[in-house]
């Protein structure tokens, strides 16, 4: 009762506090994290989000980093700037932008990047920061920053942070963090996970083990739970992703998965790697490993069982997961990195190729096989493809026909050509959505 009463005090207050009226002016908002959206294996449709019945993404081309809208039902792309006569070339243009991650949240748009902004003919650095616009691109706002010093920051990677009902989780210095969404980062941010205790080592379930600065974390949230996935070191010097759980009511944090040895699952093809892809849902992680099969394990009581022998129909293969179902397109690590997938056991090498993608449902039921194949034969310099999200009947690839100029004094270059595309499953139809350069 009194954890009842202590929600419904806390969402009343969540409700009231606007920016500007005192306090930690969190903004209100709804949940903020969408699971597919996170997705992606390709870096060049991987900042993304799901609002207005569509898509918002971000593409880097020849004229600069800028933001378009995706109708999946028209099967239209346009360009977030509605300006009369804007050439899109400039940071006049209301689609510009270079962020990070890119989610929506309360009719608008939030984004990260590390900003460097020109003050009295300097430039001052002001650090990772949350900014917001509006769904046309326009009334940009600076939200909150989310480092405590521009430049203190030891870790050699930024993690994309969540927002989820309201609160923003990030990480500093390796240090997982929570702060209401608008927050002052000096008075609202409290730290969940990862405490310093000497310049080496951290607490890790109460065992000094690592110093967590250098840890990699993804983040994750599912109903009331935020989760978060660290490459933890093991003591026979491996390491192996291993999965926590916050639970937001009682702020305790508790690890619920490790990746399983082959002892433990009895088919695990390789052992002590990370997971190629992964999707927490209802209480299961779901994991696929390339060249692993498809697993799920029941967070509560550790069960783990094979959900489908994908390797039967992919030997290796890049993935991803939606609500509904996985999507495996059957690509093989790229040759250049084989010595490192065997020296250092990698687990998500860059892939080549990719004409099949084969999908199950959640459940472990094979529910379609999609050619690719016609669209390489329409596509002379198609090389490879890259799955971006699933969506609905709908699956999200980049196309790579990008070519290479002719060489001049020896010389080349790559001339960009990347088409992004979907494929309903229903139907195995292809659709190319839009063409970039």
């Amino acid at each position: 009762m009194k954890k009842k009463l202590f929600a419904a005090l806390l969402a009343a207050l969540m409700v009231l506090s606007l920016p500007g009226c005192g306090g930690a002016g969190a903004i209100e908002s709804d949940d903020g994290f969408q699971k597919n959206m996170h997705q992606s294996t390709t870096s060049q449709f991987d900042t993304i989000c799901e609002a207005d019945g569509g898509f918002y993404f971000q593409l880097y081309e020849l004229t600069g980093s800028h933001l378009y809208y995706l109708d999946p039902s028209a099967h239209k792309v346009t360009i977030l700037c509605a300006k009369p006569e804007c050439s899109h070339t400039d940071d006049t243009c209301n689609a510009a932008i270079d962020a990070w991650q890119l989610w929506s949240a309360g009719g608008r748009l939030y984004y990260t990047y590390h900003d460097y902004v020109e003050e009295n003919g300097k430039v001052v650095n002001y650090g990772f920061r949350l900014h917001s616009a509006a769904t046309d691109g326009t009334d940009r706002k600076v939200v909150q920053d989310l480092q405590f010093d521009p430049t203190g920051d030891t870790s050699p990677w930024t993690p994309q942070p969540i927002l989820h009902r309201g609160v923003i989780y990030f990480t500093y210095s390796g240090v997982l963090y929570r702060m209401p969404l608008g927050g002052d980062i000096k008075k609202d941010a409290k730290a969940i996970w990862g405490e310093e205790i000497g310049e080496n080592t951290n607490v890790v379930g109460g065992i000094p083990v690592i110093d967590t600065r250098y840890l990699s974390y993804t983040l994750w949230a599912d109903g009331d739970t935020v989760y978060f996935m660290v490459d933890l070191p093991q003591s026979d010097g491996s390491y192996k992703d291993t999965l926590f759980a916050y639970d937001t009511s009682t702020e305790d944090v508790t690890q619920v998965w490790q990746t399983p040895d082959a002892a433990d699952v009895g088919e695990w093809t390789s052992t002590g790697v990370s997971v190629s892809q992964w999707y927490v849902l209802d209480g299961y992680i779901y994991f696929y490993l390339s060249g692993g099969d498809f697993w799920r394990s029941n967070l509560a009581t550790g069960e783990t069982e094979k959900v489908a022998g994908t390797h039967e129909k992919a030997e290796y293969g890049s993935a991803v997961f939606s609500d509904e179902y996985l999507c495996v397109l059957n690509d093989i690590p790229d040759p250049q990195y084989a010595g490192a997938v065997a020296v250092f056991g990698i687990g998500s090498p860059d892939y080549v190729g990719g004409d099949t993608i084969y999908v199950y449902g959640l459940d472990g039921e094979f529910v379609a096989e999609l050619s690719l194949k016609s669209l390489y034969e329409r596509l002379d310099t198609l090389t490879h493809c890259e799955l971006a999200f699933c969506s609905g009947e709908d699956i999200y690839f980049v196309a790579d026909a990008s070519t290479w100029s002719e060489r001049v004094n020896g010389a080349s270059h790559i001339i960009p050509n990347r088409i992004l595309c979907c494929v309903n499953i229903e139907s195995g139809n292809i659709t190319q959505l839009y063409n970039w350069h």
